[in-house]
């Protein structure tokens, strides 16, 4: 994977792709038509992975209203999630296995700033080793949150 920081990533990675032989020609008039992509960056962190953890296989209507619950009640950073039962995560509207999931990333310690500096392969194996977070999550999370791609 590559860091997308810039708008000039963006443009080389464009380059790239209308360069392509079979379908180049394709991706150009795309681009052509919609211009470049707008450099998209979710926040890192805790909370941005709870947050995908919350959003798994549930509607964005339902994921975000679970997720203004658990916001509400402070409970967006490991420590507040460690001082809570499964029963009292539940009540916010995580499902059982959720509130695992939760509880499984709040324990695993990880050192974000770290993470953001380390290679795709260890981001990806880092977030994977936790429970609830698959390849996809962890994909996602490296794409949107740290810029790689």
């Amino acid at each position: 994977m590559q860091r997308i920081d810039s708008e000039r990533d963006i443009e080389s990675g464009i380059a790239a792709l209308t360069a392509l032989p079979n379908h180049g020609a394709y991706f150009a008039r795309a681009f052509e038509a919609t211009g470049l992509p707008p450099l998209r960056r979710r926040p890192e962190g805790f909370a941005e992975l709870l947050r995908a953890i919350v959003g798994q296989q549930v509607s964005v209507a339902s994921a975000s209203a679970i997720w203004a619950r658990l916001e509400a009640a402070g409970m967006v950073a490991p420590d507040p999630i460690l001082a809570v039962s499964d029963d009292a995560l539940r009540a916010l509207g995580l499902s059982r296995s959720k509130a695992r999931y939760a509880r499984a990333l709040a324990e695993a310690g990880i050192d974000f700033d770290a993470l953001r500096r380390a290679p795709d392969a260890e981001i990806l194996e880092t977030l994977t080793r936790v429970t609830g977070i698959g390849r996809w999550t962890a994909e996602i999370y490296a794409l949107m949150s740290l810029g790689r791609a």
